[in-house]
């Protein structure tokens, strides 16, 4: 992951989307497309690390 996708994803959880926004504008200096970026790193990051940790046959899924 890269070190902007930590910094987004380490932002603490808040039940205000609006202020949850502000906080990863904030931390890529209002680059939008920078946080976005970051967003997509770290959610496919967590998709793959819950993969490593599901078996096949939990989620109905052909072994690799």
């Amino acid at each position: 992951m890269s070190k902007l996708a930590e910094r987004i994803t380490d932002l603490s959880l808040k039940d205000d989307l609006e202020e949850a926004i502000d906080d990863a504008l904030r931390v890529t200096g209002g680059n939008s497309r920078a946080a976005i970026g970051a967003l997509i790193l770290g959610q496919r990051n967590l998709q793959e690390a819950y993969a490593a940790r599901i078996s096949a046959g939990y989620v109905k899924r052909k072994p690799s």
